[in-house]
């Protein structure tokens, strides 16, 4: 064996060979990228849920148009679980009467549609209180009290809280 015959020996590569490398390489770099997404979703996760407070006010015409009050909704990728709600009129005391439907819906409407009713209030003031999972919004949709029949010239508040989270839906995975 001499070192010329090491150095002068190589070995060819194909047309055939640097497609493999390159599909190797492909399917490597698809690799990192779940790696790096799975690292950022776990990142989500390092400082746990986030309380948002839930507050929004208006003001009833003098007619006692229904009064559609937007509460705000999650951010891409996100969810609220509803914990509480309260209505009323500006001040507890307040005469502000009615009934009220809480909405979770992508635009808010004064005569929203039955499916998107998530709870109803038979008597204003009112306090509700939501176990997890029970009220949820999810992005592109958005939380809405709607009072019906209100005092005329009423303000009516909202207040209350949500639990902020990542929304952890179930990956549907396709085969290649």
């Amino acid at each position: 064996m001499t070192i010329g015959a090491e150095i002068g020996g190589g070995v060819e590569l194909g047309s055939t060979s640097l497609g493999v490398i390159a599909a190797v390489g492909a399917k490597f770099d698809g690799l990192a990228a779940q790696v790096r997404k799975l690292l950022a979703e776990q990142d989500a996760y390092e400082f746990g849920a986030v309380e948002v407070a839930l507050r929004g006010a208006a003001t009833s015409t003098a007619s006692g148009a229904t009064v559609v009050i937007d509460l705000g909704g999650p951010a891409y990728g996100r969810l609220w679980q509803v914990r509480r709600l309260v209505v009323g009129g500006a001040q507890w005391g307040d005469t502000a009467a009615g009934t009220a439907l809480v909405v979770v819906a992508p635009n808010a409407s004064a005569t929203p549609p039955t499916s998107d009713v998530a709870d109803y209030s038979a008597a204003i003031p009112n306090v509700a209180f939501y176990s997890t999972g029970q009220l949820v919004v999810r992005n592109p949709s958005r939380l809405y009290m709607v009072v019906l029949t209100p005092t005329a010239s009423a303000t009516y508040a909202v207040g209350g809280a949500a639990t902020d989270m990542p929304d952890r839906r179930e990956r549907i995975v396709t085969p290649d």
